[in-house]
């Protein structure tokens, strides 16, 4: 971990997120207008599996098993999460105009985890992570400019697009939320859009007073109270992503006070500009993201986003052998005493343990000597 910590992949990730909202200015909601089309056709493919993939209706759609019983983790997901496996490569084909098959995987494994584990049926800052390691890697080879304006108008557009199909996972097969402190951390899934949405209320609060009628926002001040007026939230939920994500905690929380469903969150918006909650966000990210062992331990590394440390390993470890119900001879790991018959403490050689087993490698047990209080007389 100390490794990663130090590691310039770590700075270049953190620098990158930096940028996403950093360089934003108020232009509202505008999908394609700085989109290059490589990213365009990204968004476009955001857009399909937001509209199509979880669609019950639609003749493409997985809808959500209705049998499950469990109150995390549908397990239509994982059909849905497979189905990513096999349209990732046409997905990321269409962004690149001429890349090597080993950009293409990379790229790939970077894709399949942005969206929840297929095993776990979960979703958290990790995998919310992972898409901002496949946007850095896009940059990285020239799909987009480097530059702070850049990024964070490609990223807002993408974010929006991206969240439509993070949120419907979340809503659709109850993800399990990866990592999740409760009420006690700022979102049960994502941390990067409040900081992106944060930077995007401080460009709007920089620009000049001037009416924008295609988004009926005259520009007067809010403050980060604002995501208490429900009608802000409704009218403007579609073009600033802070206000989005305070719209959809409300949606899935319906009957429990924004104080009690999200104290933190409720706290942030009691200070006094958004510059300082932008700053305290990117603090948060740094610390409870990309500090964390959890997270960071399922990092996907190649060529693109590289690890320029030596492992602490050279593989995976190994599976054990055998654990408290499979024993080292083949028998349970019981104790001592739970051997032989009708009760007895004794271990006979060849006798049966109390499932009714073969006991052959127990003989130099013994019986056990009773344990009594001092006291016990």
């Amino acid at each position: 971990m100390e490794n990663f910590r130090l590691s310039s992949a770590r700075k270049e990730l953190l620098s990158f997120v930096t940028a996403m909202g950093r360089g934003l200015t108020n232009n509202g909601k505008r999908p394609l207008q700085y989109l290059t089309p490589a990213l365009a056709s990204l968004h476009g493919s955001l857009s399909c599996m937001a509209d199509t993939w979880m669609d019950g209706n639609h003749p493409d759609g997985i809808p959500p098993d209705l049998k499950a019983k469990a109150r995390f983790g549908n397990p239509a997901f994982r059909t849905w999460h497979a189905r990513l496996v096999r349209r990732s490569y046409g997905i990321v084909k269409c962004c690149l105009d001429c890349h090597r098959e080993e950009t293409i995987e990379e790229l790939r494994a970077y894709l399949h985890d942005a969206f929840g584990h297929p095993i776990r049926i979960d979703y958290g800052t990790g995998h919310e992570s992972s898409f901002v390691v496949f946007l850095l890697a896009l940059c990285k080879i020239g799909c987009f400019a480097p530059s702070p304006p850049t990024i964070s108008r490609a990223s807002l557009s993408l974010f929006h697009a991206y969240l439509n199909v993070t949120r419907g996972l979340q809503r659709d097969y109850m993800l399990e939320p990866a990592g999740s402190h409760g009420v006690w951390g700022l979102d049960d899934y994502h941390c990067i859009p409040f900081f992106v949405g944060a930077c995007q209320m401080v460009a709007r609060e920089q620009t000049p007073s001037m009416p924008l009628s295609n988004y009926n926002d005259n520009l007067e001040h809010w403050d980060p109270s604002i995501i208490h007026n429900r009608n802000i939230l409704e009218m403007h939920r579609n073009t600033y992503l802070y206000l989005s994500c305070i719209h959809f905690i409300q949606q899935i929380k319906p009957n429990v006070p924004f104080f009690e469903s999200s104290p933190m969150l409720n706290d942030i918006s009691s200070l006094g500009n958004w510059n300082k909650v932008s700053s305290g966000l990117l603090r948060l990210y740094e610390g409870e993201v990309l500090d964390k062992l959890p997270v960071v331990q399922h990092f996907v590394f190649g060529k693109i986003f590289s690890a320029n440390w030596s492992p602490s390993r050279k593989g995976p470890l190994e599976a054990p052998q055998w654990t408290f119900i499979n024993g080292p001879m083949g028998d349970e790991c019981i104790a001592p005493w739970a051997y032989g018959n009708n009760g007895s403490n004794e271990s006979p050689q060849g006798g049966e343990n109390i499932h009714g087993r073969t006991n052959s490698n127990v003989s130099s047990l013994g019986p056990m000597p009773p344990t009594r209080a001092p006291w016990a007389k």
